[in-house]
């Protein structure tokens, strides 16, 4: 086999995208590297596991759990000594968060949780967008803050432990972040921000959520999250979607535009696995504005 053709297949694990196939023409031939979320098992073999993330939440089969309890929130409020970030890193926007720790216990988790950054999943269209799913309807985005767990040093080692991180969603201060988009507009750009409080974007409701174990939803889709998801989605424009449609790109500035968006996994099998749930059964979602689900993952 030709040395760069075994190069450019070794190398495609660096490639998983969310689109499909990823073509390469070399020399002559045309090569179709799968990268798309149904190939990504072959470079990234957990990917195929039994306790893989997101999950379409039926609320007929969800067991209301008592012994979970309210979540408690340490420095989501400071804006002083936290330090905020924001970069394309080609599947989505990041937030990355840095000094004074940002902590999260309580809500039936096994110690405590460290905010390292948190990040978006959307669609091109406002009938997708969500990784999970709640009686088979997404959501036009899903919001994601990433927690590991402080019995660990980073996140890196909490990353394939069994009970290491940690995701949120919601959306107040939007156009904090929206308003750095083009500063951000393809891959690898990054900036810093003025920090804002992380409470802004929690929803009003903590008290009632969902409850399930998975995995990762990006390669290498290790199966140590803790997820929850909180009933009370929030709320975000049409405008404000549209500018994360339009001005965000998947790929560096001198290659040609692919947008971000749709950048979210399909729903995995439950596998047996059970989803709790705290709080009340009578949640009702708003409807004059876009809901943002919100998911919470610890690891």
């Amino acid at each position: 086999m030709d040395n760069a053709l075994k190069y450019l297949i070794q190398q495609r694990s660096n490639e998983w995208r969310y689109d499909g196939n990823l073509v390469i023409f070399l020399y002559a031939p045309i090569i179709i590297v799968l990268s798309g979320p149904t190939h990504w098992h072959i470079d990234y073999p957990v990917c195929g596991g039994h306790k893989q993330s997101p999950i379409n939440i039926n609320t007929e089969q969800v067991i209301l759990n008592k012994s979970l309890s309210s979540f408690v929130l340490t420095g989501y409020q400071n804006i002083t000594n936290v330090n905020m970030s924001i970069q394309n890193n080609g599947h989505t926007v990041e937030i990355d968060l840095s000094g004074e720790p940002i902590t999260l216990s309580g809500g039936g988790l096994p110690g405590t949780y460290k905010a390292l950054q948190f990040h978006f999943h959307w669609g091109s269209k406002s009938n997708r967008g969500s990784e999970h799913l709640i009686n088979q309807n997404h959501f036009p985005m899903e919001m994601h803050i990433v927690h590991y767990s402080t019995r660990y040093r980073s996140f890196s080692s909490a990353m394939n432990a069994t009970d290491g991180l940690a995701i949120g969603s919601r959306n107040p201060y939007m156009d904090k972040i929206i308003n750095h988009f083009a500063q951000i507009s393809h891959k690898n750009d990054h900036v810093k921000i003025a920090t804002f409080s992380l409470h802004s974007l929690l929803p009003d409701d903590l008290v009632t959520y969902y409850r399930y174990y998975g995995s990762l939803t990006t390669p290498p889709c290790f199966e140590s999250i803790i997820w929850t998801m909180f009933t009370k989605p929030i709320e975000i424009s049409e405008n404000q979607m549209n500018r994360f449609r339009t001005a965000l790109h998947s790929n560096a500035h001198n290659q040609a535009d692919r947008s971000e968006s749709d950048d979210f996994r399909p729903v995995q099998q439950l596998n047996g696995r059970v989803n709790l749930r705290r709080g009340s059964n009578s949640d009702k979602f708003g409807t004059n504005f876009i809901n943002v689900y919100m998911a919470q993952q610890t690891k």
